[in-house]
């Protein structure tokens, strides 16, 4: 190793690093995503209008056996299921999917009941819609 370019090295990173470097090597980026694991599967999406509540889930490769859902109360959807590999475990070289039993809660915005969930399966992407239970709320006026 020469001994010059490593002193010119460490003088280069010593110009750059201050005396705070701890404090602030999470200024950059939010530590939570140095610990995500692959517990948050499946990935979802919640989207809401006027009249609907939608949720929209990545399940790619999964089929309605594969899946259940139900509600562990009004305002949460319990799914739960299996992601069977494609092929077995002895033919694999390089693994980046996730493969396995899963369970997630995901919470509603809204309180819903287990018949109004309508639930359809497209192209890899699971649609779990409710009707939204929005009050009608009326303003009588009048002369004071």
């Amino acid at each position: 190793m020469d001994m010059e370019k490593m002193k010119k090295w460490l003088e280069l990173t010593n110009q750059y690093k201050s005396d705070n470097f701890w404090s602030n090597i999470f200024d950059s980026q939010n530590p939570s995503q140095f610990f995500q694991t692959d517990d948050d599967f499946p990935r979802y999406d919640v989207y809401q209008n006027e009249s609907h509540i939608c949720v929209i889930l990545e399940a790619p490769g999964l089929s309605q056996e594969d899946i259940t859902f139900s509600l562990s109360s009004n305002t949460n959807l319990l799914i739960k299921g299996v992601v069977k590999p494609i092929y077995p475990k002895e033919m694999e070289v390089r693994s980046e999917r996730f493969c396995g039993e899963f369970e997630r809660t995901i919470p509603l915005p809204e309180p819903t009941e287990a018949k109004s969930i309508n639930i359809q399966f497209l192209n890899g992407l699971i649609q779990v819609a409710y009707p939204r239970k929005i009050e009608n709320v009326t303003f009588h006026g009048g002369s004071q």
